[in-house]
């Protein structure tokens, strides 16, 4: 029952009942109509067996791993080019400012930071930086790459058998990069704003391929993006306006 555990149930209750409202108003509108009865048999419940248990972990623990091997690992390696290169000439006033100020200058000028930097001011009113910016849109191969995404645009650095060593750089790195003195680099309000964002964004490319080949149509996978990509930007704009002003 700590703050982490609370803000997670949180964030699935508050994923839940918008499905539900969002349901609700789509079968009285645009879904409106005779619908087919869904019926499920559901089978006597029994005890386990040990080997029942087994195969119930190993199995989604084998598709994270496939999925992780796969669509995670090739867009981090994706990512880490584009935040390489085209490598840049650093300018002398640059250089002369140290290691720091030469890797920031790389980093904003790579590919990847270009287009960050492009397309955040649609996002800064959400709080959003370029590089939250492309983090939103390396995620959308799937959401778990935004991680992966942070680390690398600020070259965390943790031991591989220290995960918790993680969980401390990160949160120091993020703060000491900043906007003027004093000035933490995300506040309270983008870490929400961020939260609120991914709970109702579509950042799946695997789950639109799905949509795409079970209804044999282009335009609900698109309807379904848009339409969820919308509440996710309304949501989190809500999210951070109204943060900032009971922070005053």
């Amino acid at each position: 029952l700590n703050l982490q555990g609370l803000v997670m149930m949180g964030l699935y209750l508050l994923g839940a009942v918008t499905a539900l409202v969002v349901a609700t108003v789509l079968r009285k509108g645009l879904l409106r109509g005779r619908t087919i009865p869904f019926y499920v048999e559901l089978p006597p419940y029994r005890i386990p067996t040990g080997r029942a248990l087994l195969r119930g972990v190993w199995t989604p623990v084998y598709r994270f791993i496939r999925r992780a091997g796969t669509v995670i690992l090739l867009a981090s390696l994706l990512l880490w080019v584009t935040l390489t290169f085209p490598r840049m000439d650093i300018p002398s006033a640059i250089a002369a400012q140290g290691e720091e100020a030469v890797a920031s200058y790389q980093l904003q000028n790579s590919a990847a930071g270009r287009f960050g930097r492009l397309i955040e001011p649609f996002f800064e009113p959400l709080g959003f930086d370029w590089k939250i910016t492309v983090g939103l849109v390396a995620s959308l191969a799937a959401r778990e790459v935004i991680v992966a995404t942070l680390g690398q645009i600020y070259a965390t650095e943790a031991e591989a058998d220290n995960l918790s060593g993680l969980t401390k750089i990160l949160p120091s790195q993020l703060q000491t990069v900043h906007t003027g003195p004093g000035a933490e680099a995300y506040s309270l309000a983008t870490a929400l704003s961020l939260l609120i964002f991914f709970v109702f964004a579509l950042q799946c490319v695997s789950t639109l391929v799905v949509m795409r080949r079970e209804t044999g149509s282009i335009r609900w996978p698109v309807t379904a993006f848009l339409f969820m990509f919308g509440l996710a930007y309304i949501a989190s704009l809500l999210t951070y306006r109204l943060t900032l002003w009971l922070a005053l």
